[in-house]
């Protein structure tokens, strides 16, 4: 659970966010990795974080997810990580790509009929990703019957 500290206490040292806004790790690997969240359901609809992520907020034409969206998939992800600077395990994207990004908007209706088909397709790729983990703990558990070995915990 989230702590609570005095607004004095953490601006200045932390990054500011607010309701709907997408969030961007900028530090690899955290970055190629595709850390990146849109901020929701936020006590009186800000927060405070890590300097470690940009903030980009959506203008009334473009939808969160839709950023969100863009700023994840792999052309970015290339593109950004092509332009990191400094060294070794300290490497990060500078604000300028982000700045100097040319995304596509497509009208509102537009946006949000492609959000939530992309979302509905997600939810069928987690649901595959349950139902191919409860099946290997279906598999462990017959090995174990066969081998002799004590039940895995977690099968039905």
């Amino acid at each position: 659970m989230a702590g609570h500290k005095a607004l004095g206490e953490v601006v200045g040292s932390y990054t500011y966010f607010r309701e709907d806004d997408v969030l961007v790790a900028k530090v690899t690997p955290c970055f190629e990795n595709g850390k990146a969240g849109i901020a929701r359901g936020l006590t009186n609809g800000i927060g405070f974080g890590s300097s470690e992520f940009y903030v980009v907020r959506s203008g009334e034409e473009t939808l969160p997810a839709w950023l969100y969206y863009w700023l994840t998939t792999p052309d970015f992800k290339a593109r950004a990580t092509a332009k990191m600077t400094g060294t070794g395990g300290l490497q990060r994207v500078p604000r300028a790509v982000l700045e100097e990004e040319t995304i596509t908007v497509p009208e509102r209706a537009i946006q949000e009929a492609i959000v939530a088909e992309i979302e509905a397709e997600q939810a069928l790729v987690n649901g595959n990703r349950d139902l191919i983990a409860r099946f290997e703990k279906k598999i462990e558990n017959t090995i174990a019957r066969v081998w002799g070995n004590a039940t895995v915990e977690g099968t039905a």
